[in-house]
């Protein structure tokens, strides 16, 4: 309520460890929550260099004033299954700007990118009134969609020389980017790869199509671009806000269901999963037992 960053840490841990009190902080945090706030989501294949240009980002966005809140979706740790702090590393230079607070979370190898805790760090985040928050997915490939649901900009990063870029984007990257970022456009191939994307995204019609910026991020260049697309992106969305909100909710709802479901399925796995073993009953049976017990 004060927004103190210590305070927004404490709430990010008891969400993330599935402390007490969370089902309590998540609901007050979605009713003081913000939606006057832009969410950015940047997705892409390892090696894209997501943390570089994000690092950039921040710092033209802080250049005009805004605050900024990052969610860094890292690999988790197979000793203690916490996040490995690999992104962060490359953000260091605003560790000490009190206008932006970055928050590395584990993936526990969420299928879509995100894991049950980033979608809930995505209230805090609002309810503290960043003025820009971006979420950093991990970089796993195809099945990275989920970002799409639960922010109202997704930046698709490629870069010159990754032969299954198209592939990837006709795989089901190109549905979900608002925006298609070559980064690394130093490289060699960079113009066929901005030729090839054109022509992909010219069979859609020209009021949806995704913007192409090319950017070297380790150079800044390019950025003030790709700033300039976003807002362009998230006007054009704005018509649109009450249908994507609502198809948020929908996710949202059906994310806490199954969170919920398992749960509750977890208290009753051991004794069920004896009797299977012991032969006495099927694991579909086990699972027409188990149904009833679930309140």
């Amino acid at each position: 309520k004060s927004r103190n960053i210590r305070g927004l840490t404490k709430a990010i841990s008891i969400v993330e460890n599935d402390g007490e009190g969370k089902e309590d902080l998540l609901n007050d945090a979605f009713k003081r929550g913000s939606n006057a706030c832009i969410t950015i989501g940047f997705t892409g294949a390892p090696g894209t260099g997501k943390s570089t240009l994000i690092n950039a980002v921040i710092r033209q966005y802080r250049q005009i004033g805004k605050t900024v809140g990052v969610i860094a979706v890292d690999p988790t740790s197979p000793f203690s299954g916490g996040a490995v702090l690999g992104d962060r590393i490359r953000m260091q230079e605003h560790n000490t700007d009190p206008g932006v607070f970055i928050r590395s979370l584990a993936s526990r190898k969420a299928l879509g990118g995100l894991s049950e805790a980033t979608k809930f760090a995505l209230y805090l985040y609002k309810a503290f009134a960043f003025d820009v928050i971006i979420v950093e997915t991990l970089g796993v490939g195809q099945d990275e969609i989920d970002v799409a649901k639960y922010v109202d900009v997704t930046v698709v990063l490629l870069v010159p020389g990754y032969g299954d870029n198209i592939q990837m984007a006709k795989a089901g990257i190109m549905e979900i980017a608002d925006i298609f970022v070559i980064n690394k456009s130093d490289r060699p191939g960079a113009d066929l790869l901005t030729n090839q994307l054109l022509n992909t995204v010219h069979m859609k019609p020209e009021n949806e199509r995704p913007p192409i910026v090319n950017t070297i991020a380790d150079r800044d260049e390019g950025i003030k671009n790709l700033i300039e697309a976003i807002t362009l992106i998230s006007d054009r969305t704005a018509p649109h806000w009450e249908e994507k909100y609502r198809q948020r909710i929908s996710e949202e709802i059906r994310s806490s269901v199954f969170s919920h479901l398992n749960r509750e399925v977890n208290h009753h796995l051991d004794e069920m999963i004896e009797e299977v073993l012991r032969s006495s009953i099927t694991p579909i049976e086990a699972s027409k037992r188990i149904l009833p017990m679930i309140g």
